[in-house]
């Protein structure tokens, strides 16, 4: 599965997603099964390999503007 993840082409599922990007909500994507698989994959990989920045514990505030 991860020898799919890295065939496939990502730069032309990103761009298929923000063509409907102005598009009224609910606008359907073809993407394939094993393109969707491939880009939870490599999303995970990417995830896992960057650092914790923040561990917080529960129950959390969080205010803004």
């Amino acid at each position: 599965m991860a020898a799919e993840a890295e065939k496939l082409n990502l730069d032309n599922i990103i761009a298929r997603l923000l063509e409907v990007r102005g598009s009224k909500p609910g606008k359907n994507v073809q993407l394939t099964e094993n393109e969707i698989k491939g880009l939870c994959i490599k999303s995970r990989e990417i995830f896992l390999s960057q650092p914790i920045l923040l561990e917080l514990e529960a129950p959390l505030k969080i205010c803004g503007i």
